[in-house]
């Protein structure tokens, strides 16, 4: 698709809010956990279609709270207008509806507190009412647009901006604009990524969907194991010993990429015993996986990453230190605009390591008797 050509598949109208169904196929709905299973065209106007999508919408999450009270403060300011396509359902009425495209959060807000004045929970004047309602749309010509346009508009305003989508919905609209037709640069010019940011997050989406595809494993595979298979393919010593390949686009090391799948599912009846709990746990994989006693220990019924590492440290005992050593160095390049961009995952990694450094002090000053 030249996207050069998506303003011309756009036009201006005037819509009222009670016509504007939020979409209940929202790539956000991953966010919560949940498997994508589209929603038929024609059932997008069901009542409790719509109030399941809007209840949804209301998770803390997406921030809807926060931006109806904005919008309760200053009114609606249409900065970046709505984007809507035609609803291609059957109406029982002479309204014709309208999808929303882009502005899902809004039209919620906007819905959220037209519900709180006819309840009587707020009380709005006839001016914030029609402020509130008759809304300044973008119409995009779905039909005669390529189908890529309904990711691309909504990707421009979340994969890199506004509100962010997770890497999960970053990935799938990568994905689909690939299957598409896009150049992996086209892609990534698409959604305003690099396109080595982009072809990441391809690769990392595919890992996930070949999990999928296992018969064993498969029904376990959902959206917040993406960070599972990112920190494999981040990390060349997993990504080799997995066998992903480029030109296959899958992990070829089967038995062993199906063993992986075994670490980060259930295990038993009882549905407990999860070897990798966390995606941060594969990165301490990649210390043993070339180990055999190791990783011989994670493998055992009984066996955790915990009690692998330990036997690691046995028996590499001094490979702790260059470790320390670059952990120093890392830390000493951080410069202040760094500091002041840290992230609280960031922070309580930090906080982490320098409660571990004391708990290490305070071992060796019992053991030695020596400070």
């Amino acid at each position: 698709m030249n996207t050069k050509r998506l303003p011309f598949f756009l036009s201006p109208i005037r819509v009222n809010l009670a016509d504007l169904l939020l979409d209940p196929n929202n790539p956000r709905f991953s966010e919560l956990g949940e498997e994508l299973n589209p929603i038929p065209e024609g059932r997008f106007a069901d009542e409790k279609v719509q109030a399941n999508t809007f209840e949804k919408m209301k998770h803390q999450s997406f921030d809807v709270a926060e931006l109806r009270d904005t919008i309760k403060a200053l009114g609606f300011l249409p900065m970046d207008r709505i984007v809507v396509r035609r609803w291609k359902g059957k109406s029982t009425d002479a309204n014709e509806r309208y999808v929303v495209i882009e502005g899902n959060r809004r039209v919620s807000a906007l819905k959220w507190l037209v519900s709180l004045h006819d309840i009587g929970k707020e009380t709005f004047d006839d001016e914030q009412i029609a402020n509130f309602t008759k809304l300044e749309c973008l119409l995009l010509n779905d039909e005669a647009a390529p189908e890529s346009a309904t990711l691309i508009l909504p990707g421009l305003r979340h994969v890199s901006g506004v509100k962010e989508w997770g890497a999960y919905q970053k990935a799938k609209a990568v994905y689909a604009l690939r299957r598409n037709g896009l150049s992996p640069q086209e892609t990534a010019q698409s959604l305003g990524l690099s396109t080595r940011s982009a072809n990441s997050s391809y690769r990392c989406f595919l890992a996930l969907e070949q999990m999928k595809g296992d018969e064993e494993f498969g029904e376990f595979a959902e959206p917040r194991m993406y960070s599972f298979f990112e920190e494999i393919l981040k990390r060349p010593v997993l990504k080799n010993w997995f066998g992903w390949s480029d030109e296959k686009e899958h992990f070829t090391s089967e038995g062993r990429i199906r063993e992986f799948y075994s670490w980060i599912t259930p295990q038993g009846d009882d549905g407990g015993n999860v070897k990798l709990n966390e995606a941060i746990g594969v990165r301490e994989l990649a210390t043993i996986v070339e180990d055999e006693n190791a990783l011989n220990i994670l493998r055992a019924p009984e066996g955790t990453l915990t009690k692998a590492l330990a036997r690691y440290e046995i028996d590499h005992p001094e490979d702790w230190l260059p470790k320390v050593g670059a952990a120093m160095a890392a830390l000493k390049s951080l410069t202040p605009d760094a500091i002041r961009g840290m992230g609280e995952s960031a922070v309580e990694e930090l906080s982490s390591l320098v409660d571990r450094v004391k708990q290490v002090l305070q071992d060796k000053k019992l053991l030695t008797g020596k400070s």
